[in-house]
């Protein structure tokens, strides 16, 4: 069996632990480390066997068959284009690109050189997502009615990386919007409202740091989203799907499922961040993209599901910014 050889592309959280996943599979093998930063490349590079670079283009040298982007989502666009040229296969850290055409023009670049291409929405690889997407296909829940989604991250970014993220609907509340589409369809529209409660300075730069938005789908069915970006108790994400038959719930409260009681009562350690609710995840989505790539297969999500999962993000900003009721295909068109 030919070994996979990959190339990381941004070599910092994320894109570490994407790399440790990969270098536990037998069929692929990190090769390459590449990050503007040569401490953070080389780094990461010792820790994996692999060669350190700050060139981007060092990650499209023959020895390479696929590239995994984590870099900052204004540079997904660019780097992505430049791997479809170069004929690598590419797992990409959502969203897509900055901006809907920018998406588009990801999409067509990949569609155009006919290159594999998998965006990293991770939860459609959570194990409790699958079950959820399965029984609500076997028709388990019957018609569906709503969806409610929470999610809440335990402390605010810096404001450097806020200012360029594309907003909170865009940059958090895009997993959020990615479940809704995976689970229950097309949103028709959104609106939303919000403020700077945890950070009040946010507000002279326009930016939210909580938000609800309330969704009608194309079905019919209607849903809420609740976002925030500091939370006292840990990090907090809550999917519920309500149908004519029954509902699904789906949330990790403690970690691990242990409560301790005393004269307060009962104690529990809930997940602090992403990497704690969503280490199956994270592994099942980078073991799905390497074997399926061996073998040929098509990967999922690709870059035109995740351009409609941008389009409903962008949409949903666009609504929290101006307090309208924002048509999602009139706002953002179609590919």
């Amino acid at each position: 069996m030919k070994t996979l050889n990959m190339a990381m592309i941004g070599a910092g959280r994320m894109g570490l632990a994407h790399a440790r996943v990969l270098s536990g599979l037998a069929e692929c093998r990190v090769v390459r480390v590449v990050d503007t930063l040569a401490q953070n490349a080389e780094r990461v590079a010792v820790e994996l066997g692999a060669k350190a670079s700050t060139h981007l283009e060092d990650a499209f040298q023959p020895d390479v068959d696929a590239v995994i982007i984590t870099t900052p989502t204004p540079t997904h666009a660019e780097v992505v284009e430049a791997a479809a040229r170069a004929g690598k296969a590419i797992f990409v850290e959502k969203p897509i690109a900055e901006s809907l055409e920018a998406g588009r023009r990801v999409v067509a670049a990949v569609e155009r050189t006919g290159v594999p291409c998998q965006v990293g929405f991770q939860r459609r690889y959570d194990p409790a997502y699958v079950r959820a997407k399965e029984m609500i296909e076997r028709g388990e829940l019957g018609r569906l009615e709503g969806i409610r989604l929470v999610g809440r991250d335990p402390y605010l970014p810096k404001l450097d990386f806020l200012k360029t993220s594309g907003g909170l609907l865009v940059d958090m509340g895009i997993h959020d919007l990615d479940s809704a589409r995976f689970l229950v369809g097309e949103v028709a529209e959104v609106y939303a409202v919000g403020g700077a409660l945890a950070e009040p300075e946010l507000k002279q730069y326009g930016l939210f740091d909580t938000a609800v938005a309330t969704l009608r789908f194309e079905s019919g069915a209607v849903g809420t989203l609740e976002v925030a970006l500091r939370t006292a108790y840990g990090y907090d994400i809550r999917c519920e799907v309500l149908g004519e038959k029954g509902r699904i719930h789906i949330e990790r409260d403690r970690r691990p499922d242990l409560t301790f009681y005393d004269e307060r009562g009962g104690n529990f350690d809930r997940p602090r961040n992403f990497e704690q609710r969503f280490p199956e995840a994270y592994a099942a989505e980078m073991v799905a993209f390497a074997r399926n790539l061996h073998a040929g297969k098509p990967l999922e999500p690709g870059v035109r599901d995740a351009w409609y999962s941008l389009r409903l993000a962008k949409a949903a900003q666009h609504a929290l910014e101006t307090g309208q009721v924002v048509g999602v295909k009139e706002f953002g068109g179609e590919l």
